[in-house]
């Protein structure tokens, strides 16, 4: 008996089946792209009311209301507040990193530098001061709440590396990188505060001291 080999589908019939496959493929895509865009919605929602009231006295009800949106609906997106918050927190954390890298990026002597990174900080408090704040919130929190730690962590060690990347354009020493991120940041928190408080002086001061605490902070033998 003879037997007889299998044979290939046809090209005719492989097409459809591929058809369907691709067409399923962008269906998924497409859906998934919806998803994202609609949990971006949400953590915007979640922004704003966590701008208004610290993250203490938001809870999802909150963030729900002002999302015009059911509790469900956010558990849908998001696990808990603590998932909700950390999406929030990383999402304009790497917006806010990707603005000072491209100053980083531009071809500046180092004066040029010192005052156009101090000029983008001071850019982003006038926008943006409400969230850093949530920030610093977020980040005093994981102090009680180890839930926190991770995205904080992980925010400080690129908060960190933008400015090994700013000291060592500038001509210093990579070992001035916590020194120099611990006096930006504590200069930085400050002008948040202030503007918050509605100090008018608080962004051109701190432009200023930001300007001159660099060069400083980067002479040799500086160390506190």
């Amino acid at each position: 008996m003879t037997k007889t080999a299998p044979t290939s589908p046809s090209p005719g019939h492989a097409a459809p089946r591929l058809d369907k496959l691709n067409r399923l493929e962008r269906q998924a895509e497409a859906k998934s792209a919806k998803r994202a865009r609609r949990k971006d919605e949400l953590a915007d929602h979640a922004v704003a009311a966590l701008k208004q009231l610290g993250y203490a006295r938001t809870s999802l009800r909150d963030i729900a209301e002002m999302s015009g949106v059911a509790v469900g609906t956010l558990h849908y997106y998001f696990e808990d507040k603590v998932d909700l918050i950390t999406y929030c927190v990383q999402r304009y954390k790497i917006g806010f990193l990707e603005e000072m890298e491209a100053i980083l990026a531009s071809d500046a002597s180092a004066p040029e530098l010192s005052q156009r990174f101090a000029q983008g900080l001071a850019q982003s408090i006038r926008q943006d001061a409400a969230t850093h704040r949530l920030w610093y919130d977020i980040r005093n929190q994981a102090g009680f709440d180890p839930a926190f730690l991770p995205v904080v962590g992980e925010i400080e060690t690129a908060l960190s590396g933008l400015i090994r990347k700013l000291v060592l354009r500038m001509g210093g020493s990579e070992d001035k990188t916590d020194l120099v991120y611990l006096m930006l940041d504590a200069t930085f928190r400050t002008a948040v505060q202030g503007v918050l408080a509605g100090d008018a002086r608080a962004l051109d001061q701190f432009e200023a001291r930001a300007q001159n605490l660099l060069p400083r902070l980067l002479q040799p033998g500086t160390t506190g």
